[in-house]
């Protein structure tokens, strides 16, 4: 009778009690009967590539007989052969980093918003200035105009620099003897005070005979000069 006793005090529950163990084990019941029905197809598998595994180890012993051989132009072809048929781009070997040269170039004065967005820190904002301040100036001259662009810093055109190019057979000129005030405000290079005095000046002589003729204009230095120079010419005389 004791040992009965001591058991009902341990296994005595209340109502509440007991239904909340007879949940559960209808929860444990449902949740074993569901493993034994799911189908097999749900199991996860691992991801077979047919053919992979063969050609990764094909391209591994070439580039080992290549390199061996030392014949650099044969492990840059096998390199190119091998991402072109696995659909993986090979920037990450160091095809661009052994021939030291960059993987592409930009020409600054044809390339739209979108292709500058190519260069590491350039995103749509800085797109659209460097192609609006082209437009300004008629084209660039140089890359290093790019400094002048609001916001582009050294650090940022040391760093891809080595991806630009500038084309400058597409560069607009301002006619000195022609161009009217307006004409010459909308160029970055000509600011207020250095218009009116070319203005005032061309009134005076009649015309601009040649370059150096903007040498004598009030205002005019040798490092404006330079920067000007690409951007005028006298026209028909």
């Amino acid at each position: 009778m004791k040992k009965i006793r001591w058991l009902e005090d341990y296994l005595s529950f209340s109502k509440s009690e007991l239904k909340g163990i007879i949940v559960l084990l209808i929860i444990l019941i449902m949740l074993a009967f569901a493993g034994e029905m799911l189908p097999e197809e749900s199991v996860m598998t691992g991801v077979n590539f047919p053919g992979l595994e063969k050609e990764v180890c094909r391209f591994e012993s070439e580039c080992r007989a290549a390199e061996s051989s030392d014949s650099l132009e044969h492990l840059k072809n096998l390199k190119g052969r091998y991402f072109r048929n696995t659909g993986i781009k090979g920037d990450s070997l160091h095809g661009s980093a052994v021939r030291g040269e960059p993987d592409f170039m930009i020409d600054l004065n044809s390339a739209d918003t979108l292709e500058l967005q190519r260069l590491k820190g350039i995103g749509p904002s800085f797109a659209r200035r460097i192609v609006g301040y082209r437009t300004r100036l008629g084209g660039y001259v140089e890359a290093r105009q790019l400094l002048e662009v609001f916001g582009l810093d050294s650090v940022l055109y040391k760093r891809i620099k080595g991806h630009l190019m500038v084309k400058t057979d597409s560069v607009q000129t301002i006619n000195l003897n022609t161009a009217t005030f307006k004409d010459l405000m909308r160029h970055p290079y000509f600011p207020y005070e250095l218009t009116r005095s070319l203005v005032l000046y061309r009134q005076k002589n009649k015309v601009f005979r040649s370059l150096d003729d903007l040498r004598s204009v009030p205002g005019m230095n040798d490092s404006l000069f330079m920067k000007i120079r690409p951007y005028v010419c006298m026209g028909k005389q």
